[in-house]
């Protein structure tokens, strides 16, 4: 690894010393970091449709959008560190615009702590990609926090 110019010119800090400061730093940059955001609380009637609509105990209420054309909320339960990663149940409740019923789904994610991103396992349990939106990588600094 290259050190920086500043690290490496001033004469002060040269071979193995420097390395090992390069090296300490970059360890320091792995650790978990205090997360910069969280939930707000569950507004009551997101808490009755999840009562009503995701199996089971123990979400935790993440987000919800309304827009024009649907209307989301976005809930976790039961993170668990993998490596470096947090593995999760991700719950969503979801009714489009010309939807009558609330529909709601659970899918295997995980928070990619290091590179701030999420993925979600498919059908034949790879890992695939999850779109990210704004504020994705706040969310899951958050979920690696937990």
């Amino acid at each position: 690894m290259r050190l920086p110019e500043w690290l490496s010119s001033s004469g002060a800090i040269t071979g193995s010393v420097a390395a090992a400061a390069f090296t300490l730093i970059h360890a320091f940059n792995a650790l978990p970091l205090r997360a910069d955001w969280s939930p707000s609380p569950e507004p009551k009637p997101w808490q009755q449709r999840r009562q009503s609509l995701l199996p089971g105990d123990g979400w935790r209420f993440v987000d919800a959008t309304s827009t024009d054309q649907l209307e989301a909320g976005e809930y976790i339960r039961r993170p668990r560190t993998v490596g470096d990663s947090v593995e999760l149940d991700a719950g969503l409740i979801l009714k489009k615009a010309d939807q009558t019923e609330w529909s709601a789904k659970v899918v295997p994610m995980r928070a990619v702590c290091l590179q701030d991103r999420l993925e979600r396992k498919d059908a034949n349990g790879v890992w695939t990609p999850y779109p990210g939106r704004a504020g994705t990588a706040v969310r899951v600094r958050w979920i690696c926090s937990l």
